[in-house]
């Protein structure tokens, strides 16, 4: 049981389950089983939901559970299919944790991390728009939000939702030690902005280097401007 009143932390995970997904489905599955053996390692007082999302639907696999009792992804639990409803599962997510958030007597932190690998192509309730002020909202109250892509561009999706470059990871979803060091970057930060070492779940230069962040523009080297003779 969790016990709502020490201070805790809500974390919650968006995972894309779109057929596209089927392309690094066993490496996703390694590595979303990693970043819960991550949280597992300092599991107190840490209450966990995980929201698997496609065109057939938005399912909530865990559900406000203690993270020691979640068991890791499997063949059977993680079936990519269909479309990308994003705006519509993100959304909806926010509005749960919202809602279980009023349960508690102390405010808990809260942390939620998105993950696709493609772009908004299925939702049908929500806007970007109506996203963004969400998030927006969520952020000026502490809220932790981190968006990861697999194999995209992440940027240009999580600039959409209202997020930082800090707060997004591209990974080589190809790549399994990449796939897994993504997700254990984002198990890492969680641990560390519940404890109080971090002020935010921000992504180092580091984390984003081990997941083969080919995106990341404040890595890029600067332009030279050597003159040509």
């Amino acid at each position: 049981m969790i016990d709502k009143t020490q201070e805790q932390t809500i974390v919650t995970f968006v995972l894309d389950r779109s057929g596209s997904m089927s392309a690094c489905k066993d490496a996703t599955i390694e590595a979303f089983n990693a970043y819960v053996a991550g949280l597992k390692a300092d599991a107190d007082g840490i209450c966990f939901s995980l929201i698997q999302f496609d065109t057939v639907g938005i399912e909530t696999t865990w559900k406000n559970a203690p993270i020691a009792v979640v068991a890791g992804l499997t063949h059977d639990t993680y079936q990519p299919r269909g479309g990308t409803p994003l705006i519509d599962a993100a959304y909806k997510t926010i509005k749960a944790v919202e809602k279980k958030v009023a349960d508690y007597s102390a405010a808990p932190k809260i942390v939620i991390c998105i993950q696709t690998d493609g772009e908004e192509n299925s939702s049908r309730e929500h806007t970007w728009e109506a996203l963004t002020t969400l998030i927006k909202e969520k952020m000026a109250l502490g809220w932790q939000f981190n968006f990861m892509g697999a194999g995209i561009d992440a940027y240009l999706q999580s600039q959409r939702m209202g997020l930082s470059a800090e707060h997004t990871m591209s990974y080589d979803h190809n790549d399994r030690d990449a796939t897994r060091a993504a997700f254990a970057a984002s198990a890492e930060n969680a641990q560390s902005f519940r404890r109080g070492r971090a002020k935010s779940t921000g992504y180092s230069a580091m984390q984003k280097l081990a997941a083969k962040d080919r995106f990341d523009r404040s890595q890029a080297p600067p332009p030279s401007h050597d003159v040509e003779l």
